[in-house]
């Protein structure tokens, strides 16, 4: 399967190459290639396939040379499209939305069925507040239920990284439960099933400004550990999220901001590398912090560390030169405008719906006006 998989990848990518198409450095599943002036692009996965360009002539050229070399393609056009199990629609002002409804509605479905148990009760989050807090008395499951379990996280991690990105503080902690499962996923499916009609909206405000928010929790978990969380953003909606525990133990607040930056930025350099491969330089990309002590240590490396974070390894301030040579801007953010701030542990109430609207895109807002 495996060997079938690159047999293929090296054949279709030759050919490609062949009609004057170049893979981006940073993402080989990415082509383009500049006609009439203007690029065209075009994205797969496998044999499934996504082109773009601004004259519908281009793209049925396009499609005719690739029918010559695989004949029998199935194409789908316009501004509603499935796409690998997404329901993905472009509306106004460069936005995409894309949405996961019907493999949620299947996947309810399915839960229902093998259980018997109907997911009807409300709950006002995905996670409660003590999503974090692990019974150690709790009674292991049998090995039925506990392939079960595993198999229902495996379904809502997909859905998390393609529709749902404000579900991933409580599929973070489902997967570190796979071998001790938790009751936590039947509220995870009882909520997602109230937002199932649910969207995500991504858009640009400029392709050239990219805003990153990094946030840590502390001694959220029961072996004191911390946790990260991170979300990057052009204007609407975000691109990516992270939320996981650190993979060590921290003495303060600023510490485990110190270690949070150093897990999440390589995400943020590898999309600032990526989009240049596009065609687009960023203009800026800016860092938005929370902590003033932790700013200051990103900007001023070991020279910033008091006797309190002198013995933190000098690994994690390898984003200091990054700040030093012009890559990254770190600034002040608010608290409550911090997004990150939604993935490092779970919020509730009017903070945890505001966060939401603003992650799902439906909240239409430039954030970095909210920044100081």
């Amino acid at each position: 399967m495996i060997e079938s998989a690159l047999l293929w990848y090296t054949l279709y990518t030759k050919e490609l190459q062949k009609e004057g198409f170049e893979l981006n450095e940073y993402d080989k599943c990415v082509a383009n290639k500049i006609i009439n002036g203007k690029q065209c692009t075009l994205a797969f996965y496998v044999d499934n396939n996504m082109l773009s360009h601004v004259e519908t002539a281009v793209v049925d050229g396009i499609l005719d040379i690739i029918e010559g070399y695989f004949p029998g393609l199935v194409v789908e056009r316009g501004k509603r499209l499935n796409f690998l199990g997404m329901e993905i629609e472009f509306i106004k002002d460069g936005k995409v939305e894309i949405g996961v409804v019907q493999y949620l509605k299947g996947m309810f479905e399915e839960f229902e069925l093998l259980t018997g148990e109907k997911l009807v009760r409300t709950y006002t989050s995905p996670g409660a507040k003590w999503l974090m807090t692990v019974d150690e008395k709790a009674k292991p499951l049998d090995a039925q239920k506990t392939e079960f379990y595993a198999k229902f996280v495996a379904k809502v991690l997909w859905v998390m990284k393609r529709g749902r990105p404000y579900i991933e503080p409580t599929v973070s902690f489902l997967c570190t439960r796979v071998k001790g499962p938790d009751c936590k996923l039947k509220r995870l499916l009882c909520w997602t099933k109230q937002t199932v009609e649910d969207v995500r909206i991504i858009g640009a405000d400029n392709l050239l400004d990219m805003l990153t928010f990094i946030d840590s929790a502390h001694a959220v978990h029961p072996d004191m550990r911390r946790h990260t969380g991170g979300a990057t953003t052009f204007g609407t909606g975000i691109i990516d999220q992270k939320s996981s525990k650190q993979k060590m133990n921290t003495r303060s607040s600023t510490e485990s901001e110190v270690v949070g930056n150093s897990e999440y930025l390589p995400k943020n350099i590898y999309f600032e590398m990526f989009m240049e491969a596009q065609g687009y330089k960023l203009r800026s990309n800016t860092l938005a912090q929370d902590n003033q002590s932790t700013m200051r240590m990103a900007t001023n490396g070991k020279s910033s560390c008091t006797s309190n974070s002198k013995h933190i390894s000098i690994k994690y301030f390898w984003v200091t030169d990054r700040v030093k040579n012009g890559n990254i801007e770190v600034v002040h953010c608010p608290t409550r405008q911090m997004m990150a701030d939604y993935f490092s542990k779970p919020l509730q109430g009017e903070l945890l719906h505001l966060f939401c609207n603003v992650i799902m895109g439906e909240v239409l807002r430039n954030v970095q006006k909210n920044i100081e």
